[in-house]
């Protein structure tokens, strides 16, 4: 098929194709991390961040508002730099789409440049040879080249893909790590993805075939319903918030006859709050509805249900006023919230007085939606937030930006050690939290951070020669040394921290693959060589990093 217009309908299927091509491409997105550490997610994020995307999307025929809906639901997802990024790129895209009903290929690539304009704000200091570029790149290149009387969409989708495979391709020549590396930008790899995703849509090259489910949340910080809210008594006035993966069957229709139309309106008949598109063969439904015994009647006349959940939203809505009212009485002063990745570090972040600690970091980058949800339940007039991971610096600014109950500052800790630290400087309530940013800051400021962790494959990285299986080490997020042995690997990289035969102490925790009695080896090995260090060992259980080390 192919047009010289698009409505929304039109739009919302290929953001569907986009989504389709991330799914199928994200984990050669994060394969293309220029650091040898299993930690690599850029892929992962744009593909978690667009799912949040189209579980808010509109089913209007008008442009505007499918693109509208569309980007504040990847504002909320947005995980990682990448996914926002991202998130932001397809704000702008909104932005230049606004009034629209239909767009012209002329309409969308006004709208392509004020989508790459809004993702360089994002940035303090835009780098080169990124996502940004090939954004940039890959409409500025071709637009003054069309003929807007006669291009069709296809045409015009086909030139901004070929114009960013040049971009990216490019990318190592304006990033040096990248080609020091031997690989391309993830983040602009992934922006390519979802536009060759756009072109397959027109070209027939989407088959569909990937895991298309959107994304759960997985995080602790999700609530639990308090089920004295709804009882004997109570009456039934919302409804119930129901959802499902429908896998379509041959023995009960023909396939491709399916009219997904037909199956919204018939939705919309029957509840609102409608969330509905197909993939493949496999529709997804989101629904609020009084009656869901019709809803899943009606949808097993087309398949069967691979994923079902549903909830009361009487009890939902109930639960949500039951906090408020408790929220409102027990506002605290301030509040710590952080994220941290194993269990042992969680535990002793909440030890040191941290409100609420997120499950994330390195291989699940936390969401601005679950930063916003945890300011709700740190329910404070100042809330401190430590992200403890350069990865989730962009979505923490995000959210505290977003939050406006409280007032909400980002301590950029860009390592767990360095979160840690700032939590052992934290002062007590009766301290202004002025007070308390201040000496957690001063601690961020003066920590020096390392890590430890076995290299994934072999590479060469700013000059150092990494093999597959040896011990990679880091100072401050750059690579300092590889040895074969992880004694070696912690002496080299104390070599690199600056004056360090002046510290004056040493923590570390060591992750899920390092035994206690190898931690306590490595703490004895440190003691004996810096004699004036005093040397703390901690269990993390942290999953990528065999250890990650605190020097003060």
């Amino acid at each position: 098929m192919d047009c010289k217009t698009i409505d929304g309908n039109l739009f919302g299927q290929l953001l569907e194709s986009g989504y389709h091509a991330l799914a199928k491409n994200f984990q050669a997105i994060n394969d293309l991390n220029v650091f040898p550490v299993p930690d690599g997610d850029t892929g992962t994020n744009m593909k978690m961040t667009f799912e949040s995307g189209l579980s808010q999307k509109s089913e209007s025929n008008y442009i505007s508002e499918v693109a509208s809906s569309f980007a504040k639901g990847m504002l909320f997802g947005a995980r990682g730099n990448s996914g926002v990024l991202s998130s932001r790129y397809f704000n702008g895209l909104a932005k230049g789409l606004e009034n629209h009903k239909e767009a012209s290929v002329f309409d969308f690539a006004l709208a392509m440049v004020e989508a790459y304009k809004i993702a360089y704000q994002a940035v303090d200091t835009p780098a080169e040879g990124t996502f940004l570029t090939v954004a940039r790149e890959g409409i500025e290149t071709i637009r003054n080249t069309i003929d807007y009387k006669t291009v069709t969409f296809s045409s015009f989708f086909a030139m901004v893909v070929d114009a960013m495979k040049i971009s990216l391709d490019n990318t190592p020549n304006l990033l040096p790590i990248l080609k020091e590396s031997g690989v391309v930008d993830s983040g602009g790899k992934g922006l390519l993805t979802i536009f060759e995703g756009f072109l397959s849509f027109f070209t027939g090259d989407d088959n569909g075939d990937y895991d298309l489910d959107v994304h759960e949340s997985t995080s602790s910080s999700l609530p639990h319903y308090d089920f004295s809210l709804f009882n004997e008594n109570s009456v039934l006035e919302y409804g119930y918030c129901t959802e499902f993966l429908l896998q379509l069957q041959n023995s009960k229709i023909d396939i491709p006859s399916f009219d997904l139309s037909s199956f919204i309106g018939w939705l919309h008949e029957h509840g609102n709050s409608i969330v509905c598109f197909q993939n493949g063969t496999i529709v997804k439904v989101h629904i609020h509805t009084k009656k869901p015994y019709e809803v899943i009647e009606y949808a097993q006349r087309f398949g069967e249900f691979l994923t079902f959940k549903m909830e009361n939203m009487a009890l939902q809505h109930n639960n949500v006023l039951d906090k408020k009212e408790k929220l409102a009485k027990t506002k605290k002063k301030f509040a710590v919230v952080a994220i941290a990745q194993g269990n042992g570090v969680i535990q002793m972040f909440k030890d040191l007085g941290a409100d609420v600690v997120l499950n994330g970091g390195q291989t699940m980058n936390t969401s601005s939606a679950e930063l916003i949800y945890a300011f709700k339940q740190a329910n404070a007039e100042d809330i401190i937030v430590l992200p403890d991971e350069s990865n989730i610096l962009m979505a923490a600014h995000q959210a505290a930006d977003l939050y406006k109950d409280s007032r909400v500052r980002v301590l950029e800790t860009k390592t767990i050690p360095a979160g840690y630290a700032s939590l052992m400087m934290m002062v007590g309530d009766d301290e202004s939290a002025d007070d308390c940013y201040d000496s957690m800051k001063d601690a961020n400021d003066h920590i020096t951070s390392g890590f430890i962790c076995k290299s994934i494959r072999d590479t060469t990285v700013d000059g150092i020669k990494c093999v597959k299986g040896n011990y990679i080490e880091g100072v401050d997020r750059k690579l300092v040394g590889c040895d074969a042995d992880i004694l070696s690997a912690v002496d080299d990289m104390l070599a690199h921290v600056p004056d360090m035969e002046d510290r004056e102490s040493l923590f570390f925790f060591y992750g899920q693959m390092v035994k206690k009695e190898d931690a306590e080896k490595i703490q004895k090995h440190i003691e004996e060589k810096y004699p004036q260090l005093e040397v703390a060992a901690y269990d993390g259980k942290q999953d990528v990093y065999d250890l990650l080390v605190g020097i003060n």
